[in-house]
């Protein structure tokens, strides 16, 4: 079998290298990499049998297609595996592994893609393949770069860079020199990753690596940029363009234009900097590549602002911190959704240890009832000794049974331990998710329009006339950031801990006066006008501070969805034991399709009338506080109308009995804090 596959593995590698060196020898080598690409296809079409040959051609036409179209990898790969793993052919598995990881990384799945490697990684060492094993620590390096460990991904850099040197693979040698360097350059140790790059670049031009030249000065060009050696990165970006195009990598030539755009800048080139741009942006539009838009917006604002053009520097700021957010919570659903499988594929194991140890433990018992059996046979033989030998194996057999049972029942309450575990892991995900989702939609966004703001007059790129015609809405939005804080650790606080109510008597009425001045800044923001009719005392039985923020919650809702000179009223209603506060207002209103969110656990939210930012929970708090508090909350809305929110405390029991017995005369003052 092995003369076999060595005879035939021997005449495809002799035609296939036959092949590939009269590619890689032509003089120019612009279209060498789609020639080789499109004689691979043909070489795959000729040979349909499933056998290691076929392998061989999907694992390089695989690897050739990683950098043009990421998919096809992907499907080559999977037929190469699955081809390995029927025939059993190792070398075939673990470089179909290895581009099924290379496909991952072009997807943003790091965390599967460093699975696979592990587990190619693995089968090189078993077939004791130093090169494999010298490129696949070379890949691990790499994707701990791409995670920002650069410390970690060195580790495997240099354990790559020995075992290549001790098999003298010059351009393996190369490729690891050069990601060696762009860990320096995480690290932003730049002298070091100079040195290593330049090492690169000598190797690269000995071989007449053109594609891998591309990545060595598109580094080096980075790395005198940041040392303010601008016309010298220039020239590195520039060849590195050319060799990017040379070998058909689109994602290359994207970052090429981006990196000479921002270099063109530096040198106060700004016409050549506005091409590099737009040449940037017409080849990602057909990529769709989230992160080299971003980086665009971020060169972009560079460039006004080096132009002077305060303001579409400004506004391209904000794209850039849009699209930044955007990646970020694309990042962070992945790595959620990539931990919750790699969950469940470890809650299947564990559950499938279990029943392979039920299982040993019925077939324990099946090999013990067997032997029960033969026993009794034997032993029905010697009728003299029958009665004791039964009466033995029916105590045996009790005690097995025994066991089996408290066996199962341990494995039982295991099973409830686990189930249990699962329940809470789940609620603290769902915290965690919901905070996660809170810091990165909405807490980021103020905060990185400030850091703009900051960072533009902190350089004199603004004056303060200018500034202060953002202060406004800057304080506005950092006062709704400061209240969806509040719900929010409010909210984790019930998740998390429960919620411990401290009831006692308190004058309802003096406790909104005290939110007023607040509320009140809040709404001269939109000139909106607010005032409340509650009478100087009433007295209630609950807990302050979670009525505090039901007011404050309402009212600052009201105001984030009443427009301009609008009007807002807290109003009350007298019963004989307990009131009924009402928070009207005249603004947008709440559709009808809509109102069954209100107070669910959907977290419904909504931006404001100027769109002020909310995080969905604030009212489904108020309804939990006001419940907690023996009291119900409700409320009526009508588009383009108003909402009016009610909800009802117990009175103390002191205004109970003045208020049964007529006792008190309340009256019913309007107050106008609008002044």
């Amino acid at each position: 079998m092995n003369t076999y596959w060595q005879r035939r593995n021997s005449a495809f590698y002799t035609v296939l290298i036959l092949m590939l060196t009269l590619f890689f020898t032509k003089p120019v080598a612009c279209d060498a990499q789609s020639q080789v690409t499109d004689s691979l296809t043909k070489v795959l079409a000729a040979h349909p049998s499933k056998d290691t040959i076929r392998v061989n051609i999907l694992n390089q036409l695989s690897r050739f297609l990683f950098t043009q179209v990421p998919s096809l990898t992907e499907t080559y790969a999977k037929e190469a595996f699955h081809i390995s793993d029927s025939l059993y052919y190792l070398p075939g598995k673990m470089w179909a592994t290895r581009n099924l990881a290379l496909a991952e990384n072009a997807k943003g799945n790091l965390e599967k893609q460093t699975d696979l490697t592990l587990e190619a990684l693995k089968l090189a060492e078993q077939l004791k393949d130093l090169k494999a094993t010298g490129v696949l620590n070379a890949d691990l390096g790499n994707i701990f770069i791409e995670q920002q460990q650069p410390r970690q991904g060195l580790i495997y850099q240099k354990k790559a860079l020995a075992i290549k040197q001790r098999g003298n693979d010059q351009a393996e040698i190369g490729k690891t020199l050069n990601g060696i360097g762009t860990s320096y350059m995480v690290l932003k140790e730049w002298d070091s990753a100079l040195h290593f790059l330049y090492a690169s670049e000598r190797i690269k031009l000995a071989l007449n690596d053109h594609r891998g030249l591309a990545y060595a000065y598109e580094n080096i060009g980075t790395v005198l940029s940041v040392k303010g050696r601008y016309k010298e990165a220039l020239r590195y970006h520039t060849m590195s363009s050319q060799f990017y195009k040379e070998s058909d990598n689109v994602q290359g030539v994207v970052k090429s234009y981006l990196n000479l755009a921002q270099t063109h800048t530096f040198l106060k080139d700004f016409a050549a900097a506005e091409e590099d741009l737009q040449n940037a942006r017409r080849l990602n539009k057909n990529m769709q590549n989230a992160r080299n838009e971003m980086i665009y917006y971020r060169y972009r604002a560079m460039l006004d602002s080096a132009r002077g053009n305060y303001a579409q520097a400004l506004e391209n700021f904000k794209e850039f911190q849009a699209l930044s957010e955007e990646v970020f919570s694309t990042e962070k659903s992945k790595f959620i959704a990539n931990s919750r499988e790699k969950y469940e594929s470890e809650k299947k194991q564990h559950e499938n240890e279990l029943l392979k140890k039920e299982q040993l433990l019925h077939l324990a018992t099946i090999r013990q009832q067997k032997i029960f059996v033969f026993f009794c046979i034997g032993m029905f033989i010697a009728l003299a000794t029958v009665t004791v030998l039964l009466y033995r194996v029916f105590k045996r057999q009790q005690e097995l049974y025994s066991q089996l049972n408290s066996r199962n029942r341990r494995v039982q309450q295991q099973n409830q331990i686990i189930m249990d575990q699962n329940a809470a892991l789940e609620s603290g995900n769902q915290v965690k998710d919901k905070i996660f989702s809170v810091i990165s939609h909405d807490l980021r966004a103020p905060l990185g329009i400030l850091e703009g703001m900051l960072f533009l007059l902190r350089d004199e790129k603004m004056t303060q006339e200018q500034f202060n015609m953002f202060v406004d809405e800057l304080w506005r939005d950092v006062k709704n950031t400061s209240s969806m804080m509040d719900n929010l650790l409010q909210w984790a606080n019930s998740q998390m801990k429960g919620i411990r109510v401290m009831a006692d008597d308190f004058n309802i009425t003096a406790l909104l006066d005290s939110e007023f001045e607040l509320l009140q800044t809040l709404a001269r923001q939109k000139e909106i006008q607010l005032n409340h009719l509650l009478p100087p005392v009433i007295h209630v039985y609950a807990d302050k501070d979670m009525i505090r923020m039901v007011l404050r919650n309402l009212v600052s809702n009201a105001i984030k969805f009443t427009p301009k000179k609008g009007v807002i009223t807290v109003d009350y209603k007298l019963m004989p034991d307990k009131v009924e506060i009402m928070v009207k207002d005249n603004g947008v209103g709440i559709p009808l399709e809509d109102q069954s969110k209100v107070f669910s656990n959907i977290y419904y939210s909504t931006t404001g009338t100027q769109n002020e930012k909310g995080c969905g929970l604030g009212l489904p708090l108020s309804k939990d506080f006001i419940q907690l508090n023996n009291g119900q909350i409700w409320f009526h809305s009508f588009k383009d109308k108003g909402t009016s929110f009610h909800f009802t405390l117990p009175l103390s029991e002191d205004e109970e009995t003045t208020s049964a017995h007529g006792m008190t005369i309340i009256l019913q003052t309007s107050r106008d804090y609008s002044h």
